[in-house]
């Protein structure tokens, strides 16, 4: 599952928009992000990971890694 993805289904899973989530996220971050921006580099795939995380963070989730036995 792609990053984009994921942030849009925990966003609805908090019944939070996208625009709110970007709202919420500029205002967590202290950095002013558009929809239309934040979109855009949902979409492109060019979101930082630090982003990702603080966004996971600030809805209440961390990211794991967990090494996979099936390889």
């Amino acid at each position: 599952m792609d990053v984009s993805r994921t942030i849009k289904i925990f966003a609805a899973q908090e019944n939070i928009s996208v625009a709110e989530l970007v709202r919420r996220f500029s205002k967590y971050s202290g950095k002013e992000y558009s929809t239309h921006s934040f979109s855009n580099r949902l979409r492109n795939g060019t979101i930082h990971y630090n982003e990702v995380e603080q966004i996971a963070k600030m809805l209440g989730y961390k990211i794991t890694f967990e090494k996979n036995d099936d390889q």
